[in-house]
């Protein structure tokens, strides 16, 4: 359709054209089908459109629906056509992905490759969620956004097949705002979708995450994980990672008892941190860092489980680290900051290059420019005798 604004596209002519469309295409072959609509469209009506896509043989579908109906489950056709599905992207506020057809032992997604799961209610426990990837044999690629997690006591990833994984809770939405989410603007291969209003959703949407995560995916390379820091991480196998992204940020009741003056630590990311090891790309957030707590000493602290304190001073949890780049951003040049950088070129016996950007406030002194910064550094003893460091201002 010609892209225009809602008000210049009745609904009556979205319904026509699409009716149209399907019509004058008689049987031939859809290989992907993309149905994007917020309010007006009959329930029964899109789901006549899906049904009409897969019997055609659609095998990468998307699905962004809203319905007024706060029951509404995934369309039965998608079930009894799963085994043609190989891509299979689903979006909406008020979409239950629980439904009953995902426990009939015949139902199996055998040559889906990428699932997308967007601001999708999963229910009040994740067994749907576990059976809807067991019954994904060949799944490569899982993108689960803006996650409704209603508070589970527990979540898991378990997969033997997939190589890229992307959970976003949206996480960082404001408390005052955390009733409406904005359906965000995307620009599909079949045209756009455009949509002013905000959808009204749960109070909780998008402010809580399960007391524990696991990640059962030892063929997992990529890894982008986005939401509050989860109680605990039983189960982290992920021998296979290449490249980690993390932002798992404190929500408020952590926050408020982190300030409290009887604070104990009620997270623990031991398991993740230690799960990731073997990245060979590895991007933090400033939330990921304050969310991860240790004791504060000359060396590594208790964040390094292989030194005890009767340990000699020169053992390091670095010294096996395969990490060759290493590059700091926003570095200001203080004494922690300073000694910080000394104690990596020390330990890391495989870095290749250091890079250092430096702070662009005002409060680096003039003395403590690349040159300064750089020379400082370079008296440093270091444990690779090919690293190189480079200064530079912001």
């Amino acid at each position: 359709m010609p892209c225009v604004s809602p008000e210049e596209c009745p609904r009556t002519t979205f319904r026509e054209f699409v009716n149209r469309v399907l019509a004058l295409q008689s049987n031939s072959p859809i290989t992907k089908f993309s149905l994007i609509c917020h309010n007006g469209v009959d329930q029964d009506l899109a789901e006549t459109w899906i049904l009409k896509a897969l019997r055609r043989g659609a095998t990468d579908l998307t699905l962004v629906v809203l319905f007024p109906s706060r029951i509404y489950s995934l369309p039965s056709s998608i079930f009894f056509y799963c085994h043609n599905l190989i891509k299979l992207k689903l979006g909406c506020g008020r979409l239950g992905i629980i439904h009953h057809s995902l426990f009939w032992g015949d139902i199996i997604f055998t040559n889906l490759r990428t699932l997308h799961l967007d601001s999708i209610d999963l229910g009040q426990r994740d067994r749907s969620f576990a059976r809807l990837l067991s019954k994904c044999p060949m799944l490569e690629e899982l993108i689960v956004n803006c996650i409704k997690w209603h508070r589970w006591r527990s979540a898991s990833v378990c997969s033997l097949t997939l190589k890229r994984l992307t959970i976003d809770g949206e996480h960082y939405l404001p408390p005052m705002d955390s009733h409406i989410f904005k359906f965000r603007r995307e620009k599909m291969a079949s045209g756009k979708f455009y949509s002013n209003k905000p959808l009204a959703v749960d109070s909780d949407f998008g402010t809580a995450s399960p007391s524990n995560v696991s990640f059962d995916t030892p063929n997992l390379l990529y890894l982008n994980y986005s939401d509050f820091v989860a109680g605990n991480y039983p189960l982290v196998k992920l021998d296979s990672l290449v490249e980690a992204r993390l932002d798992v940020g404190s929500n408020t009741s952590q926050m408020h008892a982190r300030d409290s003056e009887e604070y104990e630590v009620p997270w623990d990311a031991t398991n993740l941190i230690m799960g990731i090891h073997n990245v060979q790309t590895l991007h933090l957030t400033s939330a990921t860092i304050e969310g991860l707590h240790h004791r504060v000493t000359d060396g590594c602290g208790d964040a390094c489980d292989c030194i005890s304190p009767p340990s000699p001073p020169s053992s390091s949890c670095l010294s096996s680290c395969p990490v060759k780049i290493l590059k700091i951003l926003d570095f200001g040049a203080t004494c922690g900051e300073m000694s910080l950088v000394e104690h990596f070129l020390k330990k890391l016996p495989r870095l290749e290059q250091v890079i250092i950007v430096l702070h662009c406030d005002s409060f680096i002194e003039e003395d403590c420019g690349p040159s300064e910064v750089s020379e400082a550094l370079e008296m440093a003893p270091r444990a690779s005798p090919n690293c190189k460091l480079t200064v530079v201002n912001h």
